[in-house]
């Protein structure tokens, strides 16, 4: 993700954009804040799975580290829309990354669903569906990317992108 957020920053090759958060390199640093924090909520304490087992301050610490993640994702995305306003066409690039959120409302939807299952196991369906969700959002933005990528390498307009 980092590294994606700095080919993204490349791709404006513009030095003169304001940004949020002061430079290309912090928005790198803000993506990789951005997973870190939603890892450990995700993984190390189980999308808080068995919350009634869990003790009240590793749960309030699963709550602000998910909130902490969403609040990267959306400062890196204000900053992301404002560095791309300058842009002439900027469809493809805002259909790529405005996306984004919904993998973070996947994961929500799939923790709060887990909430009534049992603890010890992940429930299939659950984890299918997850799976089918985030399969559909990588298809969709990384085709966009690359479309974008492919119009820019071969000089060929599509929807007006260039």
């Amino acid at each position: 993700m980092p590294l994606l957020v700095l080919k993204l920053y490349a791709l404006i090759n513009n030095p003169e954009h304001d940004l949020i958060l002061g430079s290309v390199d912090a928005s790198a640093l803000c993506a990789t804040l951005m997973i870190l924090l939603g890892a450990y909520s995700r993984l190390g304490l189980d999308e808080l799975v068995g919350y009634q087992g869990m003790s009240r301050f590793d749960f309030t610490i699963g709550i602000v580290l998910y909130a902490g993640s969403v609040a990267f994702l959306v400062l890196l995305l204000i900053d992301l829309v404002n560095a791309y306003s300058g842009v002439d066409n900027t469809t493809l690039f805002f259909a790529f990354f405005l996306v984004w959120p919904c993998y973070a409302l996947v994961a929500f939807t799939a923790a709060w669903f887990r909430q009534g299952a049992e603890a010890s196991r992940y429930p299939k369906y659950i984890a299918l569906a997850k799976d089918l969700c985030y399969a559909a959002l990588d298809v969709f933005s990384k085709a966009v990317f690359a479309w974008h990528t492919c119009s820019a390498a071969f000089g060929v307009q599509v929807l007006g992108s260039r």
